[in-house]
């Protein structure tokens, strides 16, 4: 099994502690930590050129392949950010900027993810329900978030972090080892169906969302969906993309 976690803090600090201690707890898991700190990651321009071509036309070249490549290789990724400002570091937010277009063309459908957000006071519900919401669209079977307090840093605190850190890679372990996709909600359906019209209205710039929608019906992989179920998201979709259309 292959574990890899992705640091989102600018320092080695309280969230990096957290993941590496994980290291003695599990020693017989392939399990690596990547510092974003330590890599070298552009500052998006949302010119949307990975999103209309294909991110193989982003005309930043850094180390974002890389880190894509990692999480590809294993089985299970976890994303861990302190919270800054009642939000995810800025490190996190660009790292998820450059990998946005993938919200629109998911694959991660048979990887695992677990959130992890650290705090001094309040804000890591925050950071944590933003980090899930989006990278979750990536297709991920998001198995758990987890909020931390890392403000004393007594032994009792860092003890109990420790803790609850080990339960929750008892969790994500198991789910890999289960192998069971999660099913998707409905407004995953609807996500879906928006996503798939949208690329057909647009897909003469959008080139690479319509070439990966053309060939999609009802989701994104064979999904047996209860008729009706599909039938409401489709209309649901509907309605937003009348919307959509009318502001153009």
């Amino acid at each position: 099994m292959k574990l890899l976690a992705i640091s989102g803090s600018p320092r080695k600090g309280g969230t990096y502690k957290v993941l590496n201690s994980m290291k003695e707890k599990f020693p017989d898991i392939d399990y690596e930590i990547i510092s974003l700190k330590d890599m070298q990651l552009k500052d998006c321009y949302g010119c949307y050129t990975c999103i209309n071509r294909g991110p193989e036309y982003c005309p930043l070249k850094d180390d974002r392949d890389i880190i894509l490549k990692k999480m590809e290789e294993a089985d299970g990724v976890v994303f861990a950010t302190p919270t800054h400002t009642r939000h995810v570091s800025v490190l996190m937010k660009k790292f998820m900027d450059k990998l946005g277009y993938i919200a629109h063309r998911p694959y991660f459908f048979d990887k695992y993810a677990l959130f992890i957000a650290t705090c001094k006071g309040f804000g890591a519900d925050m950071a944590n329900e933003y980090m899930s919401s989006n990278i979750g669209q990536f297709g991920f079977n998001v198995v758990s978030t987890l909020d931390l307090y890392i403000s004393t840093k007594s032994e009792a605190e860092t003890q109990y972090n420790i803790e609850q850190t080990v339960q929750a890679f008892e969790k994500l372990i198991s789910a890999i080892q289960i192998g069971e996709r999660s099913k998707p909600t409905f407004n995953d359906l609807v996500y879906f169906h928006i996503f798939k019209a949208i690329s057909e209205l647009n897909k003469k710039e959008g080139i690479a969302d319509y070439e990966y929608y053309k060939d999609k019906t009802d989701y994104y992989y064979d999904l047996k969906i209860p008729f009706y179920k599909n039938r409401f998201a489709k209309w649901v979709a509907g309605k937003e993309i009348k919307k959509f259309s009318e502001n153009k």
